[in-house]
């Protein structure tokens, strides 16, 4: 019978070469995972660089069709279950042909594969479960300890016994578990691959290594600081020993949305957090924002400088728009909607006095209804000006709300609705009239209260007064 492809057992190894050896753990440890077992055994010994593996499980029903041991992509019972790890009938065939000599016995027969590069089919039988027995040859003593190192990451199912050269292996205490919705891979009614997205429990682990698991194999490494189990199969590149970008970017969301609060300052800044705020839920943005800047934090105010000074003034963190990419400063927006005090502008909390100081003509008070106490005061600021400045100012009386006082182009205005008929009181409330008269003569110099030529105007101011007794 003459098929249309034939593959040549030492070509298949030379393509599998570039990848480590303990691949060939996880690929056998996965068939025997995927059956209903309740004990897998597996041995891994080095004897003058030739390297055993031996792996043996309890299925009652042992190796389905000994024939999938050797036919590569036939269709596989286990691709339609997002619960299996096997897909395409290939993987334990990537593995066997890294061996020299090679048998698996199981309840259907025995086949052999000798260093000829033969096969042999036997009618031994083990009475259940499958025994999987092959040699390695010119194997380095380094290959050797990753491939046991390797196999002890393995997260054995609920229920089964795992051993590896003797030692029990367990999984550790899980961390947190929750579902989420997530891509898989699955066979539609043809057979043919398809992808999928199903909902399915991921279980987070802490760890020094943090890996991603497909169903308790690891599959890679991770920047993300949990080692995260995913107990559904999972859309795997042609070697399966990576991610997509986009399948990880969902994962690090997924990880920070259930575990931003359990962060410490220095997790937050870990910059898989830094991609997961993209498209994380408002509570974990705002989790995160808080730890790294703290909680009264506010966002740098382009139309209002002198409020983000005054706030860095105040021991409070101003962030700054290089601090975030734009998705993220779109989420941060989102989580406004949520949390309204959250990462607000630096204006919202010193608003400029200027802003809602609009002096409309309606409301300015006619110098003849001026109270004495008023034309007193604008006669000693209009005195004080001229001494101070060599030029005169115009004083206008203003009837609306805004700010104490207002100093500007020339102009100053006192807004008496705000201060009160009382506040105008020279001989009970001179001092804080002086006060303010110089807080806005301040302004002659500087428009910004927390600039140094407004700093140092107020000191020249004072200082000039301070050297005469014309206002006494």
């Amino acid at each position: 019978m003459n098929n249309w492809f034939e593959v040549d057992k030492k070509g298949l190894k030379q393509v599998q070469s570039e990848k480590h050896k303990s691949f060939i753990v996880k690929e056998l440890i996965s068939n025997a995972f995927d059956e209903d077992i309740t004990n897998c055994i597996c041995n891994i010994t080095l004897d003058n660089r030739s390297v055993t593996i031996f792996v043996e499980d309890d299925s009652p029903d042992g190796f389905k069709d000994l024939r999938d041991a050797y036919t590569l992509f036939a269709p596989s019972y286990k691709k339609g279950i997002v619960q299996k790890r096997g897909r395409f009938n290939i993987g334990e065939k990537l593995a066997l042909a890294m061996f020299d000599e090679a048998f698996i016995r199981s309840t259907t027969g025995t086949i052999s594969f000798d260093k000829r590069g033969t096969r042999k089919k036997s009618k031994t039988c083990s009475p259940f479960g499958t025994i999987f027995n092959g040699v390695i040859k010119n194997v380095k003593r380094s290959e050797f300890d990753e491939i046991i190192l390797e196999a002890k990451k393995i997260i054995p199912p609920v229920g089964v016994k795992f051993q590896v050269n003797g030692e029990v292996i367990t999984a550790a205490e899980i961390f947190k578990s929750f579902e989420e919705v997530l891509p898989s891979v699955t066979s539609d009614e043809e057979g043919n691959l398809v992808r999928t997205t199903r909902k399915t429990e991921i279980d987070l682990y802490k760890s020094d290594e943090p890996h991603i698991f497909e169903l308790g194999i690891p599959v890679v490494s991770t920047d993300i600081g949990y080692s995260i189990n995913v107990n559904q199969k999972i859309p795997l590149n042609k070697d399966r020993d990576n991610v997509s970008p986009a399948y990880a970017k969902k994962l690090k969301t997924f990880v920070l949305n259930h575990t931003s609060s359990y962060l410490s300052d220095e997790e937050a800044k870990a910059s898989w957090v830094s991609e997961a705020l993209e498209n994380c839920d408002a509570e974990a943005v705002k989790n995160v924002v808080d730890s790294r800047y703290g909680e009264d934090a506010t966002v740098y105010d382009m139309s209002f400088p002198e409020a983000n000074k005054r706030a860095i003034a105040d021991e409070r963190n101003v962030i700054t728009g290089g601090s975030f990419n734009q998705e993220v400063w779109n989420n941060i927006k989102k989580t406004r909607e949520v949390y309204s005090d959250f990462a607000a502008p630096s204006s919202k909390y010193y608003p400029d006095p200027m802003k809602n100081a609009k002096v409309r003509p309606d409301l300015v008070i006619p110098e003849n209804e001026w109270t004495e106490a008023m034309a007193e005061v604008a006669a000693l600021a209009k005195e004080m000006h001229q001494f101070l400045f060599d030029r005169k100012v115009h004083v206008t009386m203003f009837n609306g709300e805004g700010a104490s006082a207002v100093y500007g182009c020339g102009d100053v205005t006192f807004y008496a609705k705000v201060l009160g008929k009382g506040w105008f009181d020279l001989k009970t409330n001179k001092e804080a009239i002086v006060d303010l008269i110089i807080h806005e003569f301040g302004h002659f110099y500087a428009g910004d209260h927390l600039s140094e030529r407004y700093y140092n105007g107020l000191t020249k101011i004072g200082a000039k007064l301070c050297l005469t007794d014309k206002f006494m």
